[in-house]
């Protein structure tokens, strides 16, 4: 596992794909990240600080930090070009839990507070086995944490079009 940072958004021309590129910190490798064209707007516009949900980052991370709690960092987990998963730190009272999300989401967030972004190239054996370990429950309420997990697994194949029925 390598902590790395977002350098780069781009449509590549060849595969006619979105890329995230990133790059480990310590090793200098570029990592690949394909992502779905119509997330790729939430990255660009965290990046020049003009993302919508920023409010509501600074609602999340205030909330967490009143409730005793801290965000620790967000860790993807990648097989090839493909982040598969990731997941958000979040430790009280010595415990830490983890809440999985979408990919873009949880950078996005991460840019925004400023945690650490990890990527993690383990193979499906040692992915496994990681799954196996109990992770420990964190004391804040159940319902904040159900909201966080929410918001944070945003599906794949959400409709970016408007819900305004005079508009379709």
């Amino acid at each position: 596992m390598e902590r790395a940072l977002v350098t780069r958004l781009y449509r590549d021309e060849a595969s006619q794909q979105t890329v995230m590129l990133m790059e480990g910190t310590q090793s200098k490798e570029r990592i690949k990240v394909t992502i779905p064209y119509q997330k790729a707007g939430i990255l660009a516009l965290e990046a020049h600080g003009l993302n919508d949900r920023c409010p509501l980052y600074g609602m999340f991370s205030q909330c967490v930090g009143e409730l005793g709690a801290a965000f620790g960092s967000v860790v993807l987990n990648c097989e090839g070009p493909r982040c598969t998963h990731g997941a958000i730190s979040l430790s009280h009272d010595g415990r830490t839990s983890w809440i999985g999300g979408d990919v873009v989401e949880l950078v996005a967030f991460a840019m925004h507070t400023h945690i650490p972004i990890y990527i993690s190239k383990s193979d499906t054996s040692e992915s496994e086995e990681d799954e196996g370990q109990p992770r420990a429950k964190t004391m804040l309420p159940s319902v904040f944490v159900d909201a966080l997990e929410d918001i944070f697994s945003s599906e794949s194949d959400t409709d970016y079009s408007s819900s305004d029925p005079s508009d379709r």
